[in-house]
């Protein structure tokens, strides 16, 4: 417990500087990218136990992994949000290109590398496009603005808090008892409606309680992403009430995906970079699936409602 504790001060010391002053953005990258790294590492690991993958494919793995994750950076697109920081790198990688490439090189080492088969191919792309794909979402919410990685943590951090003492108080029901057996159907509830509606506050409000400290005019977090004025402010309030709760649905999802994972494998943790917590998978499950789910959301509303020009 001492060794935990200690562990989530030092995270939150090194974090929360990071999630919240805008111009450390460039060192936020560097910090995803190493945890990109790492993370993929894990994972690799924790196919060894199935099957020792070879450490020259481990190490094409995270170099594709890498590059996936700048793909998505640099694919999506921001639309009219206000881009308050410079991308640390600036690298033009289209998505669908890069994915295709990165097909090719992992079926072109089947037939080059004698212990990588056509079985260990779905590894390494489930890798790569997890970890890719999951850590390129954290980075760009960071980018839209830090109200967004603010509003993805407080989904995860209270998804799983009220989870949990709500499963403690009157949780019956086992959820996914081959997966996790400690989770329970109330205890999931429990945490999606306390999350739904304090996460839901802060995107409908943030901007009247906490305007000054992020450094902008905006009211919700929709603002500057869809045109407010064109559909209603009751509209608003709908779309950031649902996209709330099946975020913190996805939440719970990434959680089990991993617990699923390491079941499979017979695996207590991914790694031990954190003491007392696990791994950077232990950590970052649920704001992968999440980040992702929200960057979608996100994508798919500026396309409808565009802000006018």
């Amino acid at each position: 417990m001492k060794q935990r504790l200690i562990t989530t001060i030092a995270i939150l010391i090194i974090f929360i500087p990071l999630l919240l002053v805008d111009s450390l953005f460039p060192l936020f990258q560097i910090l995803m990218l190493v945890l990109t790294i790492i993370g993929t590492w894990e994972m690799l690991k924790m196919y060894d136990k199935e099957k020792t993958i070879p450490l020259t494919m481990k190490i094409i793995t995270i170099i594709c992994a890498l590059v996936m994750y700048l793909a998505v950076l640099v694919e999506l697109d921001p639309r009219s949000i206000p881009n308050q920081t410079l991308m640390l790198f600036n690298i033009k990688l289209k998505f669908l290109p890069t994915t295709i490439l990165i097909l090719l090189i992992l079926f072109t080492s089947t037939v080059f590398c004698h212990d990588f088969d056509a079985s260990d191919i779905g590894k390494s792309i489930t890798t790569i496009t997890y970890i890719g794909i999951g850590f390129g979402a954290i980075t760009f919410l960071k980018y839209l603005g830090t109200r967004y990685i603010v509003y993805l943590f407080l989904i995860t951090i209270f998804t799983d808090t009220f989870a949990y003492f709500t499963g403690m108080l009157i949780g019956k029901h086992k959820m996914a008892p081959t997966i996790s057996p400690k989770k329970t159907w109330e205890g999931a509830i429990g945490g999606t409606v306390v999350a739904t509606i304090l996460a839901t506050c802060f995107g409908l409000f943030y901007g009247n309680m906490f305007g000054d400290f992020f450094g902008n005019t905006t009211t919700t977090i929709l603002d500057k992403i869809i045109d407010v004025e064109r559909i209603g402010y009751s509209w608003v309030v709908v779309i950031i009430f649902f996209m709330t709760l099946f975020a913190s649905i996805f939440s719970q999802i990434g959680d089990l995906v991993a617990s699923r994972m390491k079941r499979t494998y017979g695996i207590k943790d991914f790694g031990n970079c954190f003491p007392g917590h696990g791994g950077v998978l232990d950590r970052l499950d649920s704001a992968i699936m999440t980040s992702v789910f929200l960057l979608c959301v996100f994508q798919i509303l500026a396309y409808l409602i565009p802000v006018s020009a």
